[in-house]
């Protein structure tokens, strides 16, 4: 019997195909065993990208935060369709045809790519420690976002651990040196974007099961249709006049590892996801975040006050109420269902 987790609340990956055993494991051990290595995996490559994409929009000079995301979902397009099309190491089961790929994937990937563009542009105007920092923000919008829709009953709880990460951040913001106000509106676009995204996946793609490979196959090329119209109106004359195809020849390697890490990021997240929970990957991705703040005070020399400090610290506070209350929902829920469907004595 296959296992699945709900991937953006609404598309479940499936978890066939998973060896029973490795090195003389049992199954359960087989598991966590791939879990660790797989988070691991995904906390490194995606803590990685985030530095290699500012330093290829800040040090090497090429500042089109769009084609950089560009870059990376067309290589996500191209490698999940060559794992599930042409090598077939990955059995792509669902049937999506046009119309439905039209209607409801390209929606989706609207705000997907208006997440990493936004994302991407903000490391043009605040420091890596800052927008780390700011991250902890997103389940504020998120909840916001889902009460509007109708898709969160949030409760007294709910509510408090959200305006304590607001009052966190809004701290954490105050006591920032640089502080760049057009930086914080796209980090504020971009945590918005994510969070319509998961909204839009609820509304539009409840139940459909991908494999981590083959939804990748079916949104990165949504995805990458609206970063490349966006770049070719704001970006590609720019580029063209700037001669910026140059510093891309000058630096092939490490452009290709920027594109490639892309594909790699989205699939150890769905692999995880898959392995382990979407709230495991919520846990390890403010660890990340945080191991990302001390390396950039430590090794990139960017300065965090105290005061900023503080509120990072009780924005934490704050998201780790939250998934708590999530958890517990979840909990209850799966409680509820098997209930359920417990058979009556006769």
């Amino acid at each position: 019997m296959s296992q699945s987790s709900k991937l953006g609340q609404g598309v479940q990956v499936t978890t066939d195909g998973l060896p029973g055993s490795i090195m003389g494991l049992n199954a359960g051990n087989t598991r966590v065993l791939l879990a660790v290595l797989a988070t691991g995996a995904w906390m490194f490559v995606s803590s990685f990208l985030i530095l290699l994409n500012k330093h290829l929009m800040t040090d090497l000079g090429f500042r089109y935060p769009m084609s950089v995301s560009g870059m990376g979902m067309v290589s996500s397009a191209i490698l999940s369709y060559l794992c599930c099309r042409v090598f077939k190491i990955v059995d792509a089961k669902a049937t999506i045809t046009l119309e439905y790929w039209t209607r409801k994937i390209l929606p989706v990937g609207f705000f997907m790519a208006i997440t990493l563009w936004t994302g991407n542009e903000v490391y043009l105007y605040l420091s890596v420690a800052f927008i780390q920092m700011l991250k902890a923000f997103t389940p504020v919008i998120t909840m916001l976002c889902l009460f509007m829709a109708g898709l969160e009953d949030p409760t007294r709880a709910m509510i408090m651990s959200v305006l304590l990460t607001a009052g966190g951040t809004a701290l954490a913001a105050y006591g920032e040196v640089n502080l760049s106000l057009i930086g914080l509106a796209f980090m504020l676009a971009s945590e918005t974007g994510e969070a319509l995204r998961l909204v839009m996946t609820q509304w539009l793609l409840t139940g459909l099961k991908f494999h981590p490979v083959e939804g990748l196959m079916y949104l990165a090329p949504a995805c990458s249709l609206w970063l490349l119209a966006g770049a070719s109106v704001l970006e590609f004359r720019k580029m063209a006049a700037e001669n910026a195809v140059d510093i891309i020849y000058a630096h092939p390697l490490k452009f290709a590892a920027a594109a490639v890490m892309g594909f790699m990021v989205n699939g150890l997240a769905y692999t995880s996801i898959k392995l382990a929970s979407s709230l495991t990957l919520k846990v390890l991705g403010t660890v990340k975040n945080t191991l990302l703040v001390v390396f950039s005070v430590v090794t990139l020399g960017e300065v965090v006050t105290g005061l900023q400090a503080s509120g990072y610290v009780v924005s934490l506070a704050g998201f780790a109420w939250y998934n708590h209350i999530k958890m517990a929902q979840v909990y209850s829920q799966g409680t509820a269902d098997k209930a359920a469907t417990k058979p009556l004595a006769s």
